[in-house]
């Protein structure tokens, strides 16, 4: 399954300002499943990548 990365700029407690990122499965078979997972996904939080903490938008 392709997944799209989403990035946004956020403030990490640890690190400072990165550039963090979430992951969104791509549409698939069957689509009603998919798109809830989508769905699910986009209501994350963005993550650190360098300690996978959830940051705040800046």
């Amino acid at each position: 399954m392709a997944k799209e990365v989403q990035n946004q700029a956020g403030r990490c407690a640890t690190h400072g300002t990165v550039e963090a990122t979430r992951e969104i499965p791509g549409m698939g078979f069957p689509f009603v499943v998919y798109a809830i997972w989508r769905a699910v996904a986009q209501r994350r939080p963005f993550l650190c990548p360098e300690c996978g903490v959830a940051v705040q938008a800046t």
